[in-house]
């Protein structure tokens, strides 16, 4: 099964989910699925590479080990980002109405299945 399959089934199979990537920690897309929307998917990841570097920064700070999984929850959206292995992430960003718990546990099930193809 391929990036875009997998990335297509975590979108389609999420209530409200406007799009789906896997990204590098640099904030480059990989590959990447999304519905039509008035949001700037692309430039959300690199600003949210960012985030997810300094995140792991204190995880590793406070000797909490590696971080899994990030989820903001803003007024037009909400992104969670789940970690791949040490340099890509799998991004999912839902409607604010969007299924939350469905998205949440399809991103889990394709990390396993985005493993494969690397």
């Amino acid at each position: 099964m391929s990036f875009s399959d997998v990335l297509k089934g975590l979108v389609d199979g999420t209530e409200g989910a406007l799009g789906a990537l896997v990204v590098g920690l640099d904030g480059i897309p990989v590959d990447e699925y999304s519905v039509k929307s008035d949001l700037d998917i692309q430039s959300m990841t690199v600003e949210y590479s960012a985030l997810i570097k300094e995140i792991e920064k204190g995880s590793q700070a406070t000797q909490l080990g590696s971080t899994k999984e990030v989820t903001v929850i803003a007024d037009r959206a909400m992104i969670m980002l789940r970690r791949l292995n040490d340099d890509y992430f799998l991004v999912l960003i839902l409607h604010p109405e969007g299924n939350f718990g469905k998205g949440r546990f399809l991103l889990r099930m394709s990390v396993s299945k985005l493993l494969k193809e690397f």
